[in-house]
């Protein structure tokens, strides 16, 4: 008997699923990280950021519903760009988001740590796990894992449940800090409202602000097991992160404000006080709101949790669409009986372990994850433009207007939050893409099952692309040498950007290669009105 996905999951459970993905530690920790980097114009820099991620969620909104299939980010650019390109995006997609478990994970153990103070340490001004707190994490990655071999009805109907839950109390949040202390003159106080500048401000983007928007991409994993998926997918991808605008800057308003002025004597980049290892329960603490503190404290366990639920869903389901493309051992398509890709899970289980280990601290790995991701969301535009051109008969439930200027729009964010997320974290992206790149030679050389052909010069495109977003970062102002004015990288990343777009569509498939690629997948037996 062969197994399939199974199209059980509803409009409103995509729709809490993408809202769980988003909904996780980011808004436990990310007030506290983006004020030290923005002072209070870290309000700017989550509506600038959920602003600037729409523009890339509008184009796999057109994916998504047009190729309603499962692990799509891997399987996209596969019909448009051939293996090596696929390849490369895949894998830095699977780098960012295998990593997001473990660091829910340690959102969880560190938030934990006033009541198991064995859990974490203070290793060179960060906090990271014990030897007893790795092994705690590890338990609970265990569990999350287990969970999702259940099969996702049974992961979406409890994620529902705890999507009420992580919305419910950042809103009570809010609506207690503004009403029990909101200090106005903190939105000036130390520099005044921009003390550091839009530097600041687009610093703070790829971090805990991209990272907690992140999510709405997740959903489109889904796909393939969705219902009504040409309503669904626009409606959880759009509608989750409009929501995550509102909720995020109304809690780093509120946040701003709480803060008392001996916390900020020493500047906002030095923002300290008791109990910031978990900033909100901190803050209500010392405003003496015990009741907010153990809510908080209680949703550092549920949120985290319900976000690690669903991305280890997607996740594994990345991992499966990997295998069907032949760059993966073709074990990992194995589903069980609730049509759940169960090998791939523990494949991935087994790598968040490992990554406990050069990540030890949330801060440190969340910029790495977002780096990874948005870099490996730019084939969401240039595939959407390619089977444009090489697809035009495919139905298109959601098409997306001004496409040519959307997309252009979408794939100068991507490489702006690269570059903004500086030369330390860039370099080290770079070297896991060659690892990467080396271990997929090895896997070709070795394996006994046939791949597909590289298409190589269908990649041409990456080169200049990986070469020139290292070089921007190298002579830049984020952790760079500063060796060129900052207008004339901000305007070379202009020019950049619309000519890699023009050559990434230049290079793709020929028209007959993408087709044959889409038939072989029921894609165009199943959406195409020519047939």
């Amino acid at each position: 008997m062969i197994l399939k996905f199974q199209r059980t999951i509803s409009i409103p459970g995509l729709l809490f699923a993408s809202l769980s993905c988003m909904i996780g530690s980011g808004w436990l920790f990310g007030s506290f990280y983006t004020a030290q980097i923005a002072g209070p114009a870290s309000i700017i820099s989550w509506i600038l950021g959920g602003g600037l991620i729409i523009f890339i969620a509008l184009t796999f909104s057109e994916l998504s519903t047009m190729l309603p299939i499962t692990g799509g980010l891997a399987r996209y650019v596969q019909f448009t760009h051939g293996t090596a390109t696929s390849f490369c995006m895949s894998w830095l997609a699977w780098l960012s988001c295998v990593a997001v478990a473990p660091t829910e994970v340690q959102a969880i153990c560190q938030y934990a740590t006033p009541f198991l103070p064995w859990l974490t340490h203070v290793k060179a001004g960060a906090i990271v796990l014990t030897a007893p707190g790795l092994a705690a994490a590890a338990v609970l990655l265990l569990g999350i894992s287990a969970l999702n071999i259940k099969g996702i009805q049974t992961l979406t109907r409890y994620n529902t449940a705890l999507t009420a839950w992580k919305v419910m109390v950042p809103l009570i949040t809010i609506i207690a800090l503004f009403s029990f202390h909101f200090d106005t003159h903190n939105l000036t106080r130390q520099g005044g409202f921009m003390p550091f500048g839009w530097h600041g401000v687009f610093a703070s983007l790829p971090g805990a602000v991209v990272f907690s928007f992140l999510g709405f991409r997740e959903t489109t994993s889904l796909a393939g097991e969705t219902q009504n998926p040409n309503i669904a997918i626009p409606l959880a991808v759009i509608g989750s992160v409009l929501i995550c605008i509102v909720l995020y800057g109304l809690i780093q308003l509120a946040y701003v404000g709480a803060l008392s002025p001996e916390m900020l004597k020493n500047g906002w980049n030095h923002l300290h006080y008791a109990h910031d290892a978990g900033p909100l329960a901190g803050i209500a603490m010392s405003l003496g709101l015990s009741w907010l503190a153990v809510a908080v404290y209680s949703d550092a366990f549920i949120s985290p949790t319900g976000t690690s639920l669903i991305y280890t869903a997607t996740t594994a389901r990345l991992t499966y669409a990997m295998s069907e493309n032949r760059y993966a051992p073709s074990t990992l398509m194995g589903l069980n009986s609730k049509g759940v890709p169960a090998r791939a899970v523990w494949i991935n289980f087994c790598v968040g372990l490992i990554l406990f280990f050069p990540f030890p601290d949330w801060q440190a790995l969340i910029k790495f994850q977002s780096v990874a991701i948005v870099l490996a969301y730019g084939v969401g535009p240039i595939s959407l433009l390619a089977l444009r051109k090489q697809a035009p008969d495919l139905i298109r439930p959601f098409r997306l207007p001004y496409h040519k200027t959307l997309c252009y729009l979408a794939f100068l964010v991507c490489n702006l939050l690269a570059y903004w997320s500086g030369w330390e974290t860039i370099w080290r992206l770079m070297l896991g893409l060659l690892l990467g790149i080396l271990l997929l030679i090895i896997y070709r050389c070795c394996t006994r099952r046939e791949p597909y052909p590289l298409n190589l010069k269908h990649a041409a495109w990456l080169i200049p692309y990986f070469i020139g977003i290292t070089a921007f970062s190298y002579f830049g102002y984020y952790g760079g040498t500063k060796a060129l004015p900052e207008p004339w990288i901000f305007g070379g990343l202009i020019l950049y950007s619309a000519a890699l777009l023009w050559l990434a569509t230049y290079t793709q498939q020929p028209k007959e290669h993408a087709r044959q690629l889409l038939f072989e997948s029921g894609l165009l037996k199943l959406h195409s009105s020519k047939g």
